[in-house]
């Protein structure tokens, strides 16, 4: 189902992630040229949701409209909330990468790959996560990427500007697949980034 999901989200972005821009806060992103293996790693620390002060507001809030109705079903979405970014959105951003980035140029990326020279983390900083119950509204990103050097951490290679907003262009009926297309809508601008400046 991911798989097929994959393909349907670069149908739906492509020409819209055309239009979009990463931009450099600092550094050179094109040292990637001729790597073969890059590595992934995510951050999601002090994390914003829409609409609440702090995360910990939005799942309380959450947990406490989900127990009302169903007891136990407020615990299994925190639960849900946290396992979704190794499970869903780490995933769909790889694969996406992956499936987007030119034959003849190809970077295998993966997560946390010791092979690899260079690590790119990606910093979540704030979601909007949408919603789907007859009337839709896609999710949004904001983000912040690093390029860093794995044997030296502290050799920080690239940064982009940011915060980075990144909207997903569809909007699933299950939450997680719906946050998860705005990592592969960020993989697909990215792709883009890297054909143009890490030839």
């Amino acid at each position: 189902m991911r798989n097929t999901l994959s393909i349907l989200l670069i149908i739906f972005c492509t020409l819209s992630v055309l239009g979009q821009k990463i931009k450099t806060a600092s550094g050179d992103i094109s040292v990637l040229a001729g790597e073969k293996e890059l590595s992934v790693s995510f951050g999601y620390e002090n994390i914003k949701v829409h609409g609440f002060a702090t995360e910990e507001e939005f799942i309380k809030d959450k947990v406490r409209i989900r127990e009302k109705h169903k007891p136990g079903s407020g615990e299994r979405f925190k639960g849900s909330w946290f396992a979704d970014r190794d499970t869903v959105y780490a995933p769909m951003f790889i694969e996406n990468l992956n499936y987007a980035l030119p034959k003849k140029r190809k970077i295998i990326v993966s997560r946390d790959n010791p092979n690899a020279k260079y690590n790119l983390h990606v910093q979540t900083l704030w979601v909007y996560p949408g919603y789907n119950v007859g009337f839709s509204q896609p999710c949004k990103i904001e983000v912040a990427l690093k390029l860093y050097e794995i044997a030296n951490p502290e050799n920080v290679v690239w940064e982009s500007k940011s915060p980075m907003r990144v909207e997903a262009k569809i909007a699933p009926y299950k939450r997680e697949v719906r946050i998860g297309a705005a990592y592969a809508a960020l993989a697909m601008k990215l792709s883009w980034f890297l054909r143009k400046k890490a030839k």
